[in-house]
């Protein structure tokens, strides 16, 4: 069993997590990934904070571990460090706070999950890396508080409390399939995020024809795979409904002051534009909004293996 180190750990004044203990989720939350130079990690998280209209609500200095501080908003993890990334961790897709590394693990046995960077503690709690059945990597994450650790409300910065919430984007981590693997693909997710999809399999704009959310998973289903060759998106930005939206900020077409995003080319499907990061992203427009809104944030219970 895993559990937080008992020597004394110093944890800098900008440590906090609203939610230390993470046995009390109730599922995987499952994070996009996104790698940065430590000197633009305040930057980096006021962009983020503007963009979705909430709070990083995690922020760990971890210098005994690669000299690595982490921040989370919504559904994005920015991975900041002063070091040159390895290339495990360019290739790690998501990241996973799981209620219990050791539970998830064993059911992960099911699906033939390969461990290959086995458990080990570390100042957050405890973490694994794994690859799953479709190939991804990712990164297993147990939250457990430090002595006397409280959870810290998440606060949003000065520039992100200008922004209206209902007229922001919402971030989901993203992923492509071919049209023949979509089914499967949905099916896996369900047991790796432990949550049923919803599942659309009407045309949503003009380059997909099928769509599926699991958890906060978006999963596209493409007549082909996504090229090799070029920067493959890593989230989906949902735009807000038109009537959603602050008149008097113009900028909600990703066009964001000073870590203004590159504009996309118009068109009638999903775009593809550039984050500060970089990181590339997919927008979605109102369509998918609409599709979409009833069920972010929902759960439900994944099917149990060997039921029908």
């Amino acid at each position: 069993m895993m559990s937080t180190p008992l020597r004394p750990v110093h944890l800098s004044d900008r440590w906090f997590r609203s939610r230390p203990d993470s046995s009390t989720l109730s599922r995987p939350r499952l994070l996009a990934r996104s790698l940065i130079d430590v000197a633009d990690l305040d930057d980096h998280i006021a962009f983020y904070e503007r963009l979705l209209g909430e709070p990083a609500d995690l922020r760990m200095p971890i210098p005994d571990f690669g000299g690595l501080e982490l921040a989370a908003i919504g559904n994005l993890l920015l991975i900041a460090s002063g070091r040159p990334f390895t290339p495990v961790q360019r290739q790690t897709r998501y990241s996973l706070i799981v209620p219990s590394l050791a539970a998830q693990l064993q059911r992960l046995e099911r699906t033939s999950t390969v461990v290959v960077e086995s458990p080990e503690v570390i100042v957050p709690g405890a973490r694994a890396r794994v690859r799953y059945p479709d190939g991804v990597l990712a990164e297993l994450v147990e939250h457990r508080p430090q002595p006397g650790e409280q959870p810290r409300p998440p606060t949003l910065s000065k520039s992100a409390e200008r922004t209206s919430p209902a007229g922001r984007f919402h971030v989901l981590a993203r992923k492509a399939v071919s049209h023949g693997a979509f089914a499967d693909t949905v099916r896996l997710y369900e047991t790796l995020l432990q949550t049923r999809a919803f599942v659309r399999k009407e045309s949503v704009g003009t380059d997909h024809g099928q769509a599926a959310l699991v958890g906060n998973l978006l999963l596209v289903g493409r007549p082909v795979p996504d090229p090799d060759e070029a920067p493959q998106p890593v989230i989906a930005l949902i735009e807000p409904a038109p009537d959603s939206r602050r008149p008097q900020e113009p900028g909600l077409d990703m066009a964001l002051d000073d870590l203004a995003a590159r504009r996309f080319a118009g068109s009638t499907g999903p775009r593809t534009v550039t984050l500060a990061g970089p990181l590339t992203a997919e927008v979605w427009g109102v369509e998918a909004a609409q599709w979409l809104a009833p069920h972010l944030g929902q759960h439900r219970p994944a099917p149990v293996i060997g039921r029908s």
